[in-house]
């Protein structure tokens, strides 16, 4: 009865989809959208928020404290890996738990291989500097992104500050 109860405790769970969050605020009705991947304590999300950022962001949030990026920028490499393609090595925003990949080009270039994948190792270093592996399984990526993505195309733009008056 012991050894069927560690077996059981042993068996990894099976993947979730790919969740989809839409947040609306009631004031502004603007959109903030994030489609989320968990793997264990780790997340990968694909959001887009258009009173903060243009197009689409891209982030990992860790279980470990990751080691400290460049002191000027913030950025780090980390190496990522898509199925069987060979694995690339990008700067990303490194703070604290979280790692955000910067400039149009390679979020859609991410995006672009995320959506077509079955499988995401993310490889990055911990505050000690021991190898930190995140393997996310991917399920129903193209059409929570594509979700999130329309939730923001109708939020209105950002309020404008208003102008101060002319004497």
């Amino acid at each position: 009865m012991f050894l069927m109860a560690l077996t059981l405790a042993a068996v990894e769970p099976p993947p979730r989809p790919m969740e989809v969050e839409v947040i609306r605020d009631p004031i502004t009705d603007q959109v903030r959208a994030f489609a989320t991947v968990r793997a264990g304590r780790d997340r990968l999300v694909v959001s887009c928020d258009p009173a903060r950022y243009r197009g689409a962001r891209v982030s990992f949030h860790a279980a470990h404290w990751l080691a400290r990026g460049n002191v000027f920028t913030g950025e780090r490499p980390v190496v990522f890996r898509f199925d069987d393609l060979p694995p690339r090595r990008t700067m990303w925003d490194i703070d604290n738990r979280r790692g955000t990949l910067a400039g149009r080009a390679r979020v859609n270039n991410f995006l672009a291989n995320l959506v077509s994948a079955d499988k995401l190792v993310i490889r990055t270093r911990d505050i000690e500097r021991h190898r930190y592996d995140m393997t996310f399984r991917l399920i129903g990526v193209r059409p929570a992104i594509e979700q999130a993505f329309a939730a923001c195309m109708g939020s209105p733009p950002p309020p404008k500050p208003p102008l101060p008056p002319t004497p």
